[in-house]
């Protein structure tokens, strides 16, 4: 199977060399990487053009500048990778495995912080794991964006990235589609992501403001955290 891997990207001049070189020591040789610079104020579309593809998309946010990577590539399984997170060398080559099922129209994996203390990273991933069993078993995938591969097939069906949405995660609603036309598959896979998210909001109101969103997309309703306020802890 053939892969095609986003990585849309805004200022991340520190990070996105690292994530880059990560993905292109992937064992699974199988893949393009197509990097969307979103308006970057520093060197990031100088930096990531210099390892693989890179384009600009102008009209600014994080549903723009993955539809525009989305558009520009065509092999048969979709990643959208954060450019701030890193890739165990065999990350894809077990994620993909999940594909075998032809049932399967995605899957997704879990994450753990790589630039806090060891303490912190570790129960970051306990953390985060045992919270996408559980809400896996309550009938929510938790399909967060570095660590979530589908089919493109399945993308179109489903009416792909909702450029109308406005409450928070994209990618889980993105996931809650899919989920209706075929199998979504939890594998613990781990990504290594940045904790600079919870660190800019404050490890406590980033946790309750992401609590918050999930109780209410369990319950299927659109979230009250927006999506502008959801996106500015991307960045």
């Amino acid at each position: 199977m053939k892969i095609s891997i986003v990585i849309p990207a805004y200022n991340e001049e520190k990070s996105i060399e690292k994530t880059i070189k990560t993905l292109l020591n992937q064992s699974y040789k199988d893949f393009e990487i197509t990097v969307v610079d979103n308006n970057s104020k520093d060197k990031t579309y100088e930096i990531a053009s210099k390892y693989v593809r890179t384009v600009n998309e102008s009209k600014q946010g994080y549903i723009f500048a993955v539809k525009r990577g989305i558009e520009e590539t065509h092999n048969e399984i979709l990643t959208i990778c954060d450019a701030d997170s890193l890739y165990p060398r065999r990350w894809l080559e077990k994620m993909v495995k999940s594909f075998n099922d032809k049932r399967v129209v995605a899957t997704y994996g879990t994450a753990m912080f790589y630039d806090t203390n060891k303490f912190t990273a570790l129960v970051s991933l306990v953390f985060y794991t045992v919270f996408l069993w559980i809400s896996k078993m309550l009938g929510l995938d938790n399909t967060a964006g570095f660590n979530f591969l589908f089919r493109r097939e399945a993308y179109n069906a489903v009416g792909g990235y909702d450029e109308n949405w406005k409450w928070g995660s994209p990618d889980i609603d993105l996931g809650r589609r899919l989920k209706k036309i075929g199998k979504i598959r939890l594998r613990n896979k781990i990504v290594f992501t940045s904790a600079r998210r919870f660190k800019k909001g404050g490890f406590l109101n980033t946790t309750k403001m992401f609590l918050r969103m999930w109780r209410q997309m369990l319950k299927n309703k659109n979230p009250t955290v927006s999506y502008d306020e959801y996106n500015k802890t991307r960045n």
